[in-house]
């Protein structure tokens, strides 16, 4: 796996082995990245990746001048190799990872968001809904925030408000991305 574009375009990327994480292709990153070019500037960008596995949409949003990421994950391999990842990528100064479970994650977490990947390794309605309406309720989105939720089952009875509109949702093979952006009134 590589860092597709911006300034670190090329660098490589190490995963988890087995079935504890789910890396995302690089074909739907290069689609999930070219959305998200259509509705945002990366310059500045508060970035989280919630169940980081690799680290690697976090730092392809730093490689595209996102100012700086919080990466979480659960599982203590994966932040190790996410760790690694930052290491050799240098940006151990615009980086944050963290080893927690996701709602812990959330109730922690006190700063803005502009980009918010939710990709966890299985699909889990349940904590992609908690995880949406946690970060409204609590204000943790910066006006026209983008956040992509991927999963392999549609999403059929995820609720949104009115401050929220879908711009993008595709399905590549088994996986299913949806791109939202929060447009508060």
């Amino acid at each position: 796996m590589n860092i597709i574009a911006g300034k670190l375009r090329g660098k490589k990327l190490i995963t988890l082995a087995g079935q504890d994480t789910r890396p995302t292709l690089t074909r739907i990153k290069e689609n999930i990245f070219n959305i998200l070019q259509n509705h945002c500037q990366f310059d500045n960008l508060i970035v989280v990746d919630v169940f980081g596995g690799s680290g690697s949409l976090a730092l392809e949003s730093l490689s595209r001048n996102a100012k700086f990421a919080y990466i979480n994950d659960i599982n203590i391999d994966a932040c190790k190799i996410i760790k690694k990842n930052i290491d050799n990528c240098h940006l151990n100064q615009v980086t944050l990872v963290s080893n927690l479970d996701y709602q812990t994650f959330f109730k922690k977490f006190d700063n803005k968001i502009d980009l918010l990947f939710v990709d966890p390794p299985f699909a889990n309605l349940n904590c992609q809904q908690w995880i949406l309406n946690f970060c409204y309720q609590n204000k943790l989105l910066n006006s026209n925030a983008l956040i992509m939720l991927e999963t392999n089952t549609i999403l059929e009875n995820f609720q949104l408000n009115s401050q929220f509109k879908v711009v993008s949702e595709k399905k590549y093979g088994k996986i299913y991305i949806k791109i939202i952006q929060y447009q508060p009134k």
